[in-house]
């Protein structure tokens, strides 16, 4: 154990490596820096999730049963899964989720160290400011879009409630991450105008949008999309009011998760 725990401490301690550790009941307790940047997850609210729930449900299985001791010292190899990303959608990594036995319980804890698996398809955040010299597009007369909160959002639950296999307890904290990013990126949203940086606004429209993305939410969604364009085009004076209905949209879709997901 005492070769696990100094394991542990480098890991923690890792500015590469995505890496945490959780106790039995899969909660975590520890993650390193590169962790908290990847999922947005900072340390004070990490004891709130299970380690479970950052990964794909298909990738869980791969794991599901590898709660073995694994005190004979052999390496473990790497593996490709996917993990939650701070932005809302699975980001693949490669690396492994090792277990072992907990000195007090007997019960199996888990810890992972991982990279992420950088794609040529991923759209990078730090693309944008690199465009923002180049002239706009020209405008075009197509008419602003109706204001999400003047109609129901369309909110399909069910393929998320499937998707996670109705699990209560991954809902539950699917719905408290999202409601976590949403918080953050509309209280940035909400002033951030006053003094508008095009990379910071990039990314936090970024961000949301692919959070919104997995709630199966098109109004929304296409609502920050449009944020992201404009942005994207150095058009702030036109982000700045789509900021407004898509606040007000978001908003709305975050009570809507609460209410299903959180009883």
């Amino acid at each position: 154990m005492q070769v696990h725990q100094m394991q542990s401490e480098a890991l923690s301690e890792s500015d590469i490596l995505i890496a945490w550790g959780s106790n039995s009941d899969g909660l975590i307790e520890w993650s390193s820096p590169a962790w908290r940047r990847f999922t947005g997850i900072p340390s004070a609210q990490q004891a709130k999730h299970r380690w479970q729930t950052c990964l794909h449900p298909e990738d869980y299985r791969l794991f599901h049963n590898g709660a073995s001791d694994d005190n004979d010292g052999r390496p473990k190899l790497a593996s490709e899964f996917r993990l939650l990303h701070h932005d809302g959608t699975f980001h693949p990594v490669l690396g492994y989720i090792q277990f072992s036995r907990d000195k007090i319980s007997r019960d199996p804890v888990p810890h992972a160290a991982c990279f992420e698996i950088k794609t040529s398809t991923a759209n990078d955040v730090d693309a944008a400011p690199a465009q923002q010299n180049e002239p706009p597009e020209p405008e075009t007369s197509e008419p602003e879009p109706r204001n999400p909160s003047d109609q129901s959002i369309e909110f399909n639950h069910q393929v998320i409630r499937n998707l996670f296999g109705n699990d209560a307890q991954s809902l539950r904290e699917l719905a408290e991450l999202f409601d976590t990013t949403c918080e953050e990126s509309l209280a940035f949203l909400a002033t951030a105008f006053r003094n508008p940086n095009q990379h910071d606004l990039f990314s936090t429209a970024h961000r949301l949008k692919g959070a919104i993305a997995n709630m199966n939410a098109p109004q929304v969604l296409e609502c920050c999309q449009k944020l992201e364009e404009a942005i994207q085009a150095n058009e702030i004076a036109i982000a700045e009011k789509m900021s407004q209905q898509v606040i007000r949209s978001v908003i709305q879709l975050r009570d809507r998760v609460k209410e299903e997901f959180t009883p």
